[in-house]
């Protein structure tokens, strides 16, 4: 298995996409392909993108 390395830019990036999902602000097509491409190659990134999900989901459910 290779290692996937992340630059901080590309990182913090994520990152914020990632907490506008969970927050239910928009995120756009283009963003959200990148979070799938990354998500597919690094499963840190699967699991973050997955717990936003639940959270958007729980906000949402309130």
């Amino acid at each position: 298995m290779k290692l996937r390395m992340l630059t901080t830019e590309t990182r913090l990036r994520i990152e914020e996409i990632i907490s506008r999902l969970g927050n239910g602000a928009q995120v756009t097509l283009e963003e959200r392909i990148a979070l799938r491409k990354y998500s597919l190659h690094i499963p840190f990134i699967a699991g973050k993108v997955s717990q936003a999900l639940r959270k958007r989901d729980y906000l949402d459910a309130l």
